[in-house]
């Protein structure tokens, strides 16, 4: 796995976002003009040159990142190196929020505004899980190593390449590895970030995914809910006919399927799952 390439779509994206804020659905000459214009800036080129020859240095890290376990709710090793590199690098302070977020300031030479530029610090498999790297050809294989290791190296790379060629940004840069993103961590790290609006982001660039093809311009929701369903119990011969939680608990998974088919049938796409 090669991120390269990853990196330098970042670290324009922590740039452009500088810019003025236009609509990613309607993108107007004049947002495309300032990008090509900040591409040949002398600093901004240097990073972008940078960041090429960090290739062997970023793959370094993604294989140390990646055999530090991370599951869901246990991304505390992981974070503490992932706050030694930021620290190492050029971030002006790093602090872990009270959630768990591991969170690196790069301070602007004074804008309004805040850019959040992160990655998930967690990935999704259980606790023992083998996370040793195997390289095979030109390829790295290692649970998680893409989802989203791979991400949080590209924060790193961007902001040593930006410490490393001096880039000054106007606003603020918060480089962020994020706790909870997987299954039932439920978004918790992000949602951390964004509840209180005043301490929030004003942007935020996320690098998750599977590849360079697709970017995401809109925000998805996501809603999860625990139901608990209990009952008197008993022998299943000598207290047959009293509740049975699970037959409820079946019934109601029917119901939620029905209503909730007909509901995602048309409209923007909205999945489900139980």
């Amino acid at each position: 796995m090669r991120i390269t390439s990853s990196t330098l779509f970042a670290l324009a994206a922590v740039l452009v976002a500088g810019l003025s804020p236009l609509s990613a659905q309607n993108l107007a000459p004049a947002y495309a003009q300032e990008a090509r214009e900040l591409a040949v800036h002398p600093q901004v080129a240097e990073a972008l040159e940078i960041a090429e020859q960090l290739d062997a240095w970023s793959l370094d890290r993604l294989i140390e990142l990646t055999e530090i376990p991370a599951p869901p709710f246990l991304e505390k090793a992981r974070g503490q190196r992932f706050a030694e590199l930021l620290n190492q690098f050029g971030a002006d302070s790093v602090w872990t929020d009270p959630e768990g977020n591991v969170i690196g300031l790069r301070r602007g030479r004074g804008g309004e505004r805040t850019i959040g530029f992160g990655g998930h610090l967690d990935t999704v498999f259980p606790e023992g899980t083998d996370v040793t790297v195997r390289q095979v050809g030109d390829t790295l294989f290692a649970p998680g190593i893409g989802d989203d290791t791979r991400g949080l190296v590209v924060v790193l790379t961007a902001l040593r390449a930006m410490e490393d060629a001096g880039v000054e940004t106007q606003d603020d840069v918060l480089f962020v590895g994020v706790v909870g993103e997987e299954g039932l961590g439920d978004l918790r790290g992000m949602k951390h970030l964004f509840r209180e609006a005043n301490e929030a982001p004003d942007v935020w660039i996320d690098v998750d995914g599977g590849g360079l093809s697709r970017l995401v311009t809109m925000g998805l929701g996501s809603v999860r809910y625990r139901i608990t369903f209990s009952g008197p119990g008993g022998h299943s011969w000598g207290a047959f006919g009293l509740p049975n939680p699970a037959h409820a608990m079946s019934r109601a998974v029917r119901y939620f399927q029905d209503v909730a088919d007909t509901l995602t049938r048309s409209g923007p796409r909205t999945s489900y799952n139980v």
